[in-house]
């Protein structure tokens, strides 16, 4: 029999892991709904603040799609970038990456018409380093 694979599957899955990791923080996430949405969670911090969160996820790769929107404003949007290195093994956790859109501004580089952040190789997985699990952006 042939394992089918869904391509959302990973996308939900990662949704679901940062509103679980969001709510063990203390924090209110809320999942919005729709498939053209361009913010996947809301959440109402511990602090009170109220931040947008888009989730992107993978399996394997090597680039977080990002999109062409001006990012260096939003500063109540938190991108969170997953990577799942064995997605069927459940004993496994994905790589979070918890970067604020400010600095996805930066990060970003052109792919196609669009842009992304990249994470092929040891210069692009350096960039972003400082930003594996830093959950402490719904803190501040």
């Amino acid at each position: 029999m042939t394992e089918r694979r869904y391509i959302n599957d990973s996308e939900m899955a990662g949704e679901f892991f940062v509103m679980e990791v969001l709510y063990r923080l203390g924090h209110q996430p809320a999942l919005t709904v729709g498939k053209a949405k361009s913010i996947d969670i809301l959440v109402r911090t511990k602090g009170g603040k109220l931040i947008e969160v888009s989730v992107k996820t993978v399996r394997g790769g090597g680039k977080w799609p990002i999109g062409n929107d001006e990012l260096s404003e939003r500063n109540r949007l938190i991108f969170v970038l997953l990577h799942y290195t064995d997605f069927s093994n459940v004993r496994t956790q994905p790589d979070a990456f918890v970067i604020p859109a400010p600095s996805v501004a930066k990060l970003r580089e052109p792919w196609f018409q669009s842009q992304a952040v990249y994470f092929s190789n040891t210069k692009r997985r350096d960039r972003i380093k400082a930003f594996k699990d830093a959950w402490k952006w719904f803190d501040k």
